[in-house]
């Protein structure tokens, strides 16, 4: 019996899928390239261009297709492999090379989109390395073309597609054979296959290196979009347990269901405000169905780390208008660019600690140019009243003013220029390091709202290194210091008048909740898959009993101690049923 094994990826896509496997190879194309003769010359010009115009109805067809299924927002990628068969430019250049050069036009297409290409393999970042397939999809799609070859893939409904690499239009026309699923050696979370498997809401996992080496068409198999693994030949038992989950998943479907329109209160009538975070603009239409939430936290960075460049004020001011229209009149909170400690730096400066290094608001008080404009992005953006900014890795008051300053001279060009944008637009910041609660009072006079971020929080509280397996253990976010300075944090903002959202994963942690509610905390911001319990846990639990868990958490000593008092609590209160 073929054993089970299980391979690791990176989770582009969540779900979770049980089925058979195809493995999908993209055969060769070769070219010609041989000399020929003047009287020739036409006829090769002539074969190109029908390829080129073929190419062009092909993508056309799939831009339709995939403008039905995603949207035009998750499509565009069609729009610019079209571009590159409509620049007549490069198309002469072809044409004035095979008249020149007297060489076959397969050789001087195949030659010309290869220096396009390279260019993009060439780059040292991620996304624009991702970008070179989507060129040579269009050289091997008119290659194809030109040689008149069909591509044939014959598919069976529900199965799980393994490659090497899938180029965009894959994912789109795999779709129509309603797979269950995309695992490739390749790519990465801003690679096509994972941005269009989220818009489709296909389980994918990518980034696996070499596991279309190891599976066969037929081969039975689990994927799993949250965790990032795939498991090859599954025993019995494996099945079992993710049957189980599959079920448990659509039970919490149904709980979104159930609470989509109830508010998220306690039941003696203290409101929490429930928000999402997000990294990419194609997940705003999904959290929409999950009770049209407002945004907690809108992670930018993903606009740099997709080009490995800063993003122009127009691409910025698309999509933050974009994710403001579509949400409105909820709220959503663009925090600025939070780049270094763990996420890839602007340049190829090599930090001993990144995370203690030049990272969040550091970069963009050194890069004035880059900080502004994506203020003035955020700020154009802002017509409808519903954006609020957030400054990360806050640790000085002097940042705080010299941000504050910044946005000041933006809003006054502005103003010069008569533009439209909320000039009394909130502005906040993420207490994540001990300096920040620590001095709380104080910032809290300087600016809107605090959100706290519990990851770095915990993580610079206790000099645990959370990514590191050798002392996982000792980062615990029910730590009496954590939680400590969470309460102090919220004790100071609520003395000023501002309100406090926590948006780490303490967020998330189902038995922090009571806790959280008990410390007076006034938004949680999670993934939305967590929604229905949170809702759950709040409504079936007093504000007043909450507060008494916390006072007496607060007296005690280790986090065994807390745990122990708050699971005892969340058995006596937590009402399951309500």
């Amino acid at each position: 019996m073929t054993r089970e094994k299980i391979y690791r990826g990176i989770p582009a896509s969540h779900g979770i899928s049980i089925s058979k496997a195809y493995l999908y190879t993209r055969r060769q194309v070769s070219i010609s390239h041989h000399e020929i003769s003047e009287s020739e010359t036409e006829n090769e010009i002539g074969q190109f261009t029908n390829a080129v115009e073929i190419s062009r109805k092909e993508l056309n067809k799939i831009y339709t297709l995939s403008v039905e299924r995603i949207g035009e927002e998750n499509s565009r990628i069609f729009q610019a492999q079209l571009d590159i068969l409509n620049d007549n430019i490069f198309i002469n250049t072809v044409f004035d090379r095979i008249k020149k050069e007297k060489r076959t036009s397969g050789f001087i297409f195949h030659d010309e989109i290869s220096k396009l290409a390279n260019v993009l393999l060439s780059a040292k970042d991620d996304y624009m390395k991702e970008r070179y397939s989507d060129i040579i999809d269009v050289k091997n799609r008119v290659i194809r073309n030109m040689k008149r070859e069909k591509l044939v893939s014959k598919v069976d409904e529900n199965s799980i597609i393994f490659a090497h690499e899938l180029t965009p239009a894959d994912t789109i026309l795999f779709s129509k054979r309603k797979v269950q699923g995309y695992a490739t050696d390749t790519g990465g979370t801003t690679s096509h296959t994972a941005i269009i498997s989220r818009a489709l809401r296909i389980p994918a996992v990518v980034g696996m290196k070499v596991i279309s080496k190891h599976v066969l068409t037929g081969d039975t198999v689990i994927i799993d979009g949250y965790e990032g693994t795939v498991i090859l030949n599954p025993r019995e038992e494996t099945i079992e347990i993710y049957k189980a989950k599959l079920i448990k998943h659509k039970q919490e479907q149904t709980k979104f269901e159930k609470y989509v329109d109830l508010p998220c209160q306690t039941l003696d009538k203290r409101k929490i405000e429930i928000t999402s975070n997000i990294d990419f603009v194609e997940e705003v239409d999904f959290i929409q169905n999950c009770g049209h939430c407002g945004i907690g936290l809108y992670r930018t960075e993903h606009l740099f780390m997709a080009k490995g460049e800063f993003p122009t004020e127009a691409e910025q001011i698309e999509e933050y208008t974009h994710i403001a229209n579509v949400t409105f009149p909820k709220t959503v909170t663009i925090r600025t660019f939070d780049l270094g400690g763990d996420k890839v730096l602007p340049t190829a400066i090599k930090e001993s600690n990144p995370n203690l290094g030049w990272r969040g608001i550091r970069i963009c008080l050194d890069r004035e140019d880059i900080f502004k404009t994506q203020l003035r992005a955020i700020l154009l953006s802002s017509s409808k009243k519903n954006i609020k900014i957030m400054y990360p890795m806050i640790s000085s008051l002097d940042e705080v003013r010299k941000a504050k300053r910044i946005l000041n001279e933006v809003k006054t060009e502005l103003k010069n220029r008569r533009a439209d944008f909320d000039k009394d637009i909130k502005v906040g910041i993420m207490v994540e390091v001990p300096s920040a609660f620590m001095l709380a009072d104080e910032f809290a006079k300087e600016v809107d709202f605090f959100s706290v971020g519990t990851n770095d929080l915990t993580q610079y509280l206790l000099a645990v290194d959370r990514g590191n397996e050798l002392i996982s253990g000792m980062y615990q976010q029910l730590h009496p210091a954590v939680l400590r300075a969470l309460n102090w944090t919220i004790e100071k903002a609520h003395c000023n008048k501002i309100k406090v959202s926590i948006c780490g994963e303490l967020g998330s942690m189902l038995l922090a909740i009571p806790v959280l509610v008990g410390m007076g905390i006034d938004e949680i911001s999670v993934n939305p898959s967590v929604f229905p319990e949170i809702k759950q846990i709040v409504r079936g639990i007093n504000y007043s009993d909450a507060k008494l868990l916390v006072e007496k958490i607060l007296t005690l000593s280790t986090e065994d101690e807390i745990s122990r008092e708050v699971e005892d609590f969340y058995e006596k209160n937590v009402n399951s049923e309500n």
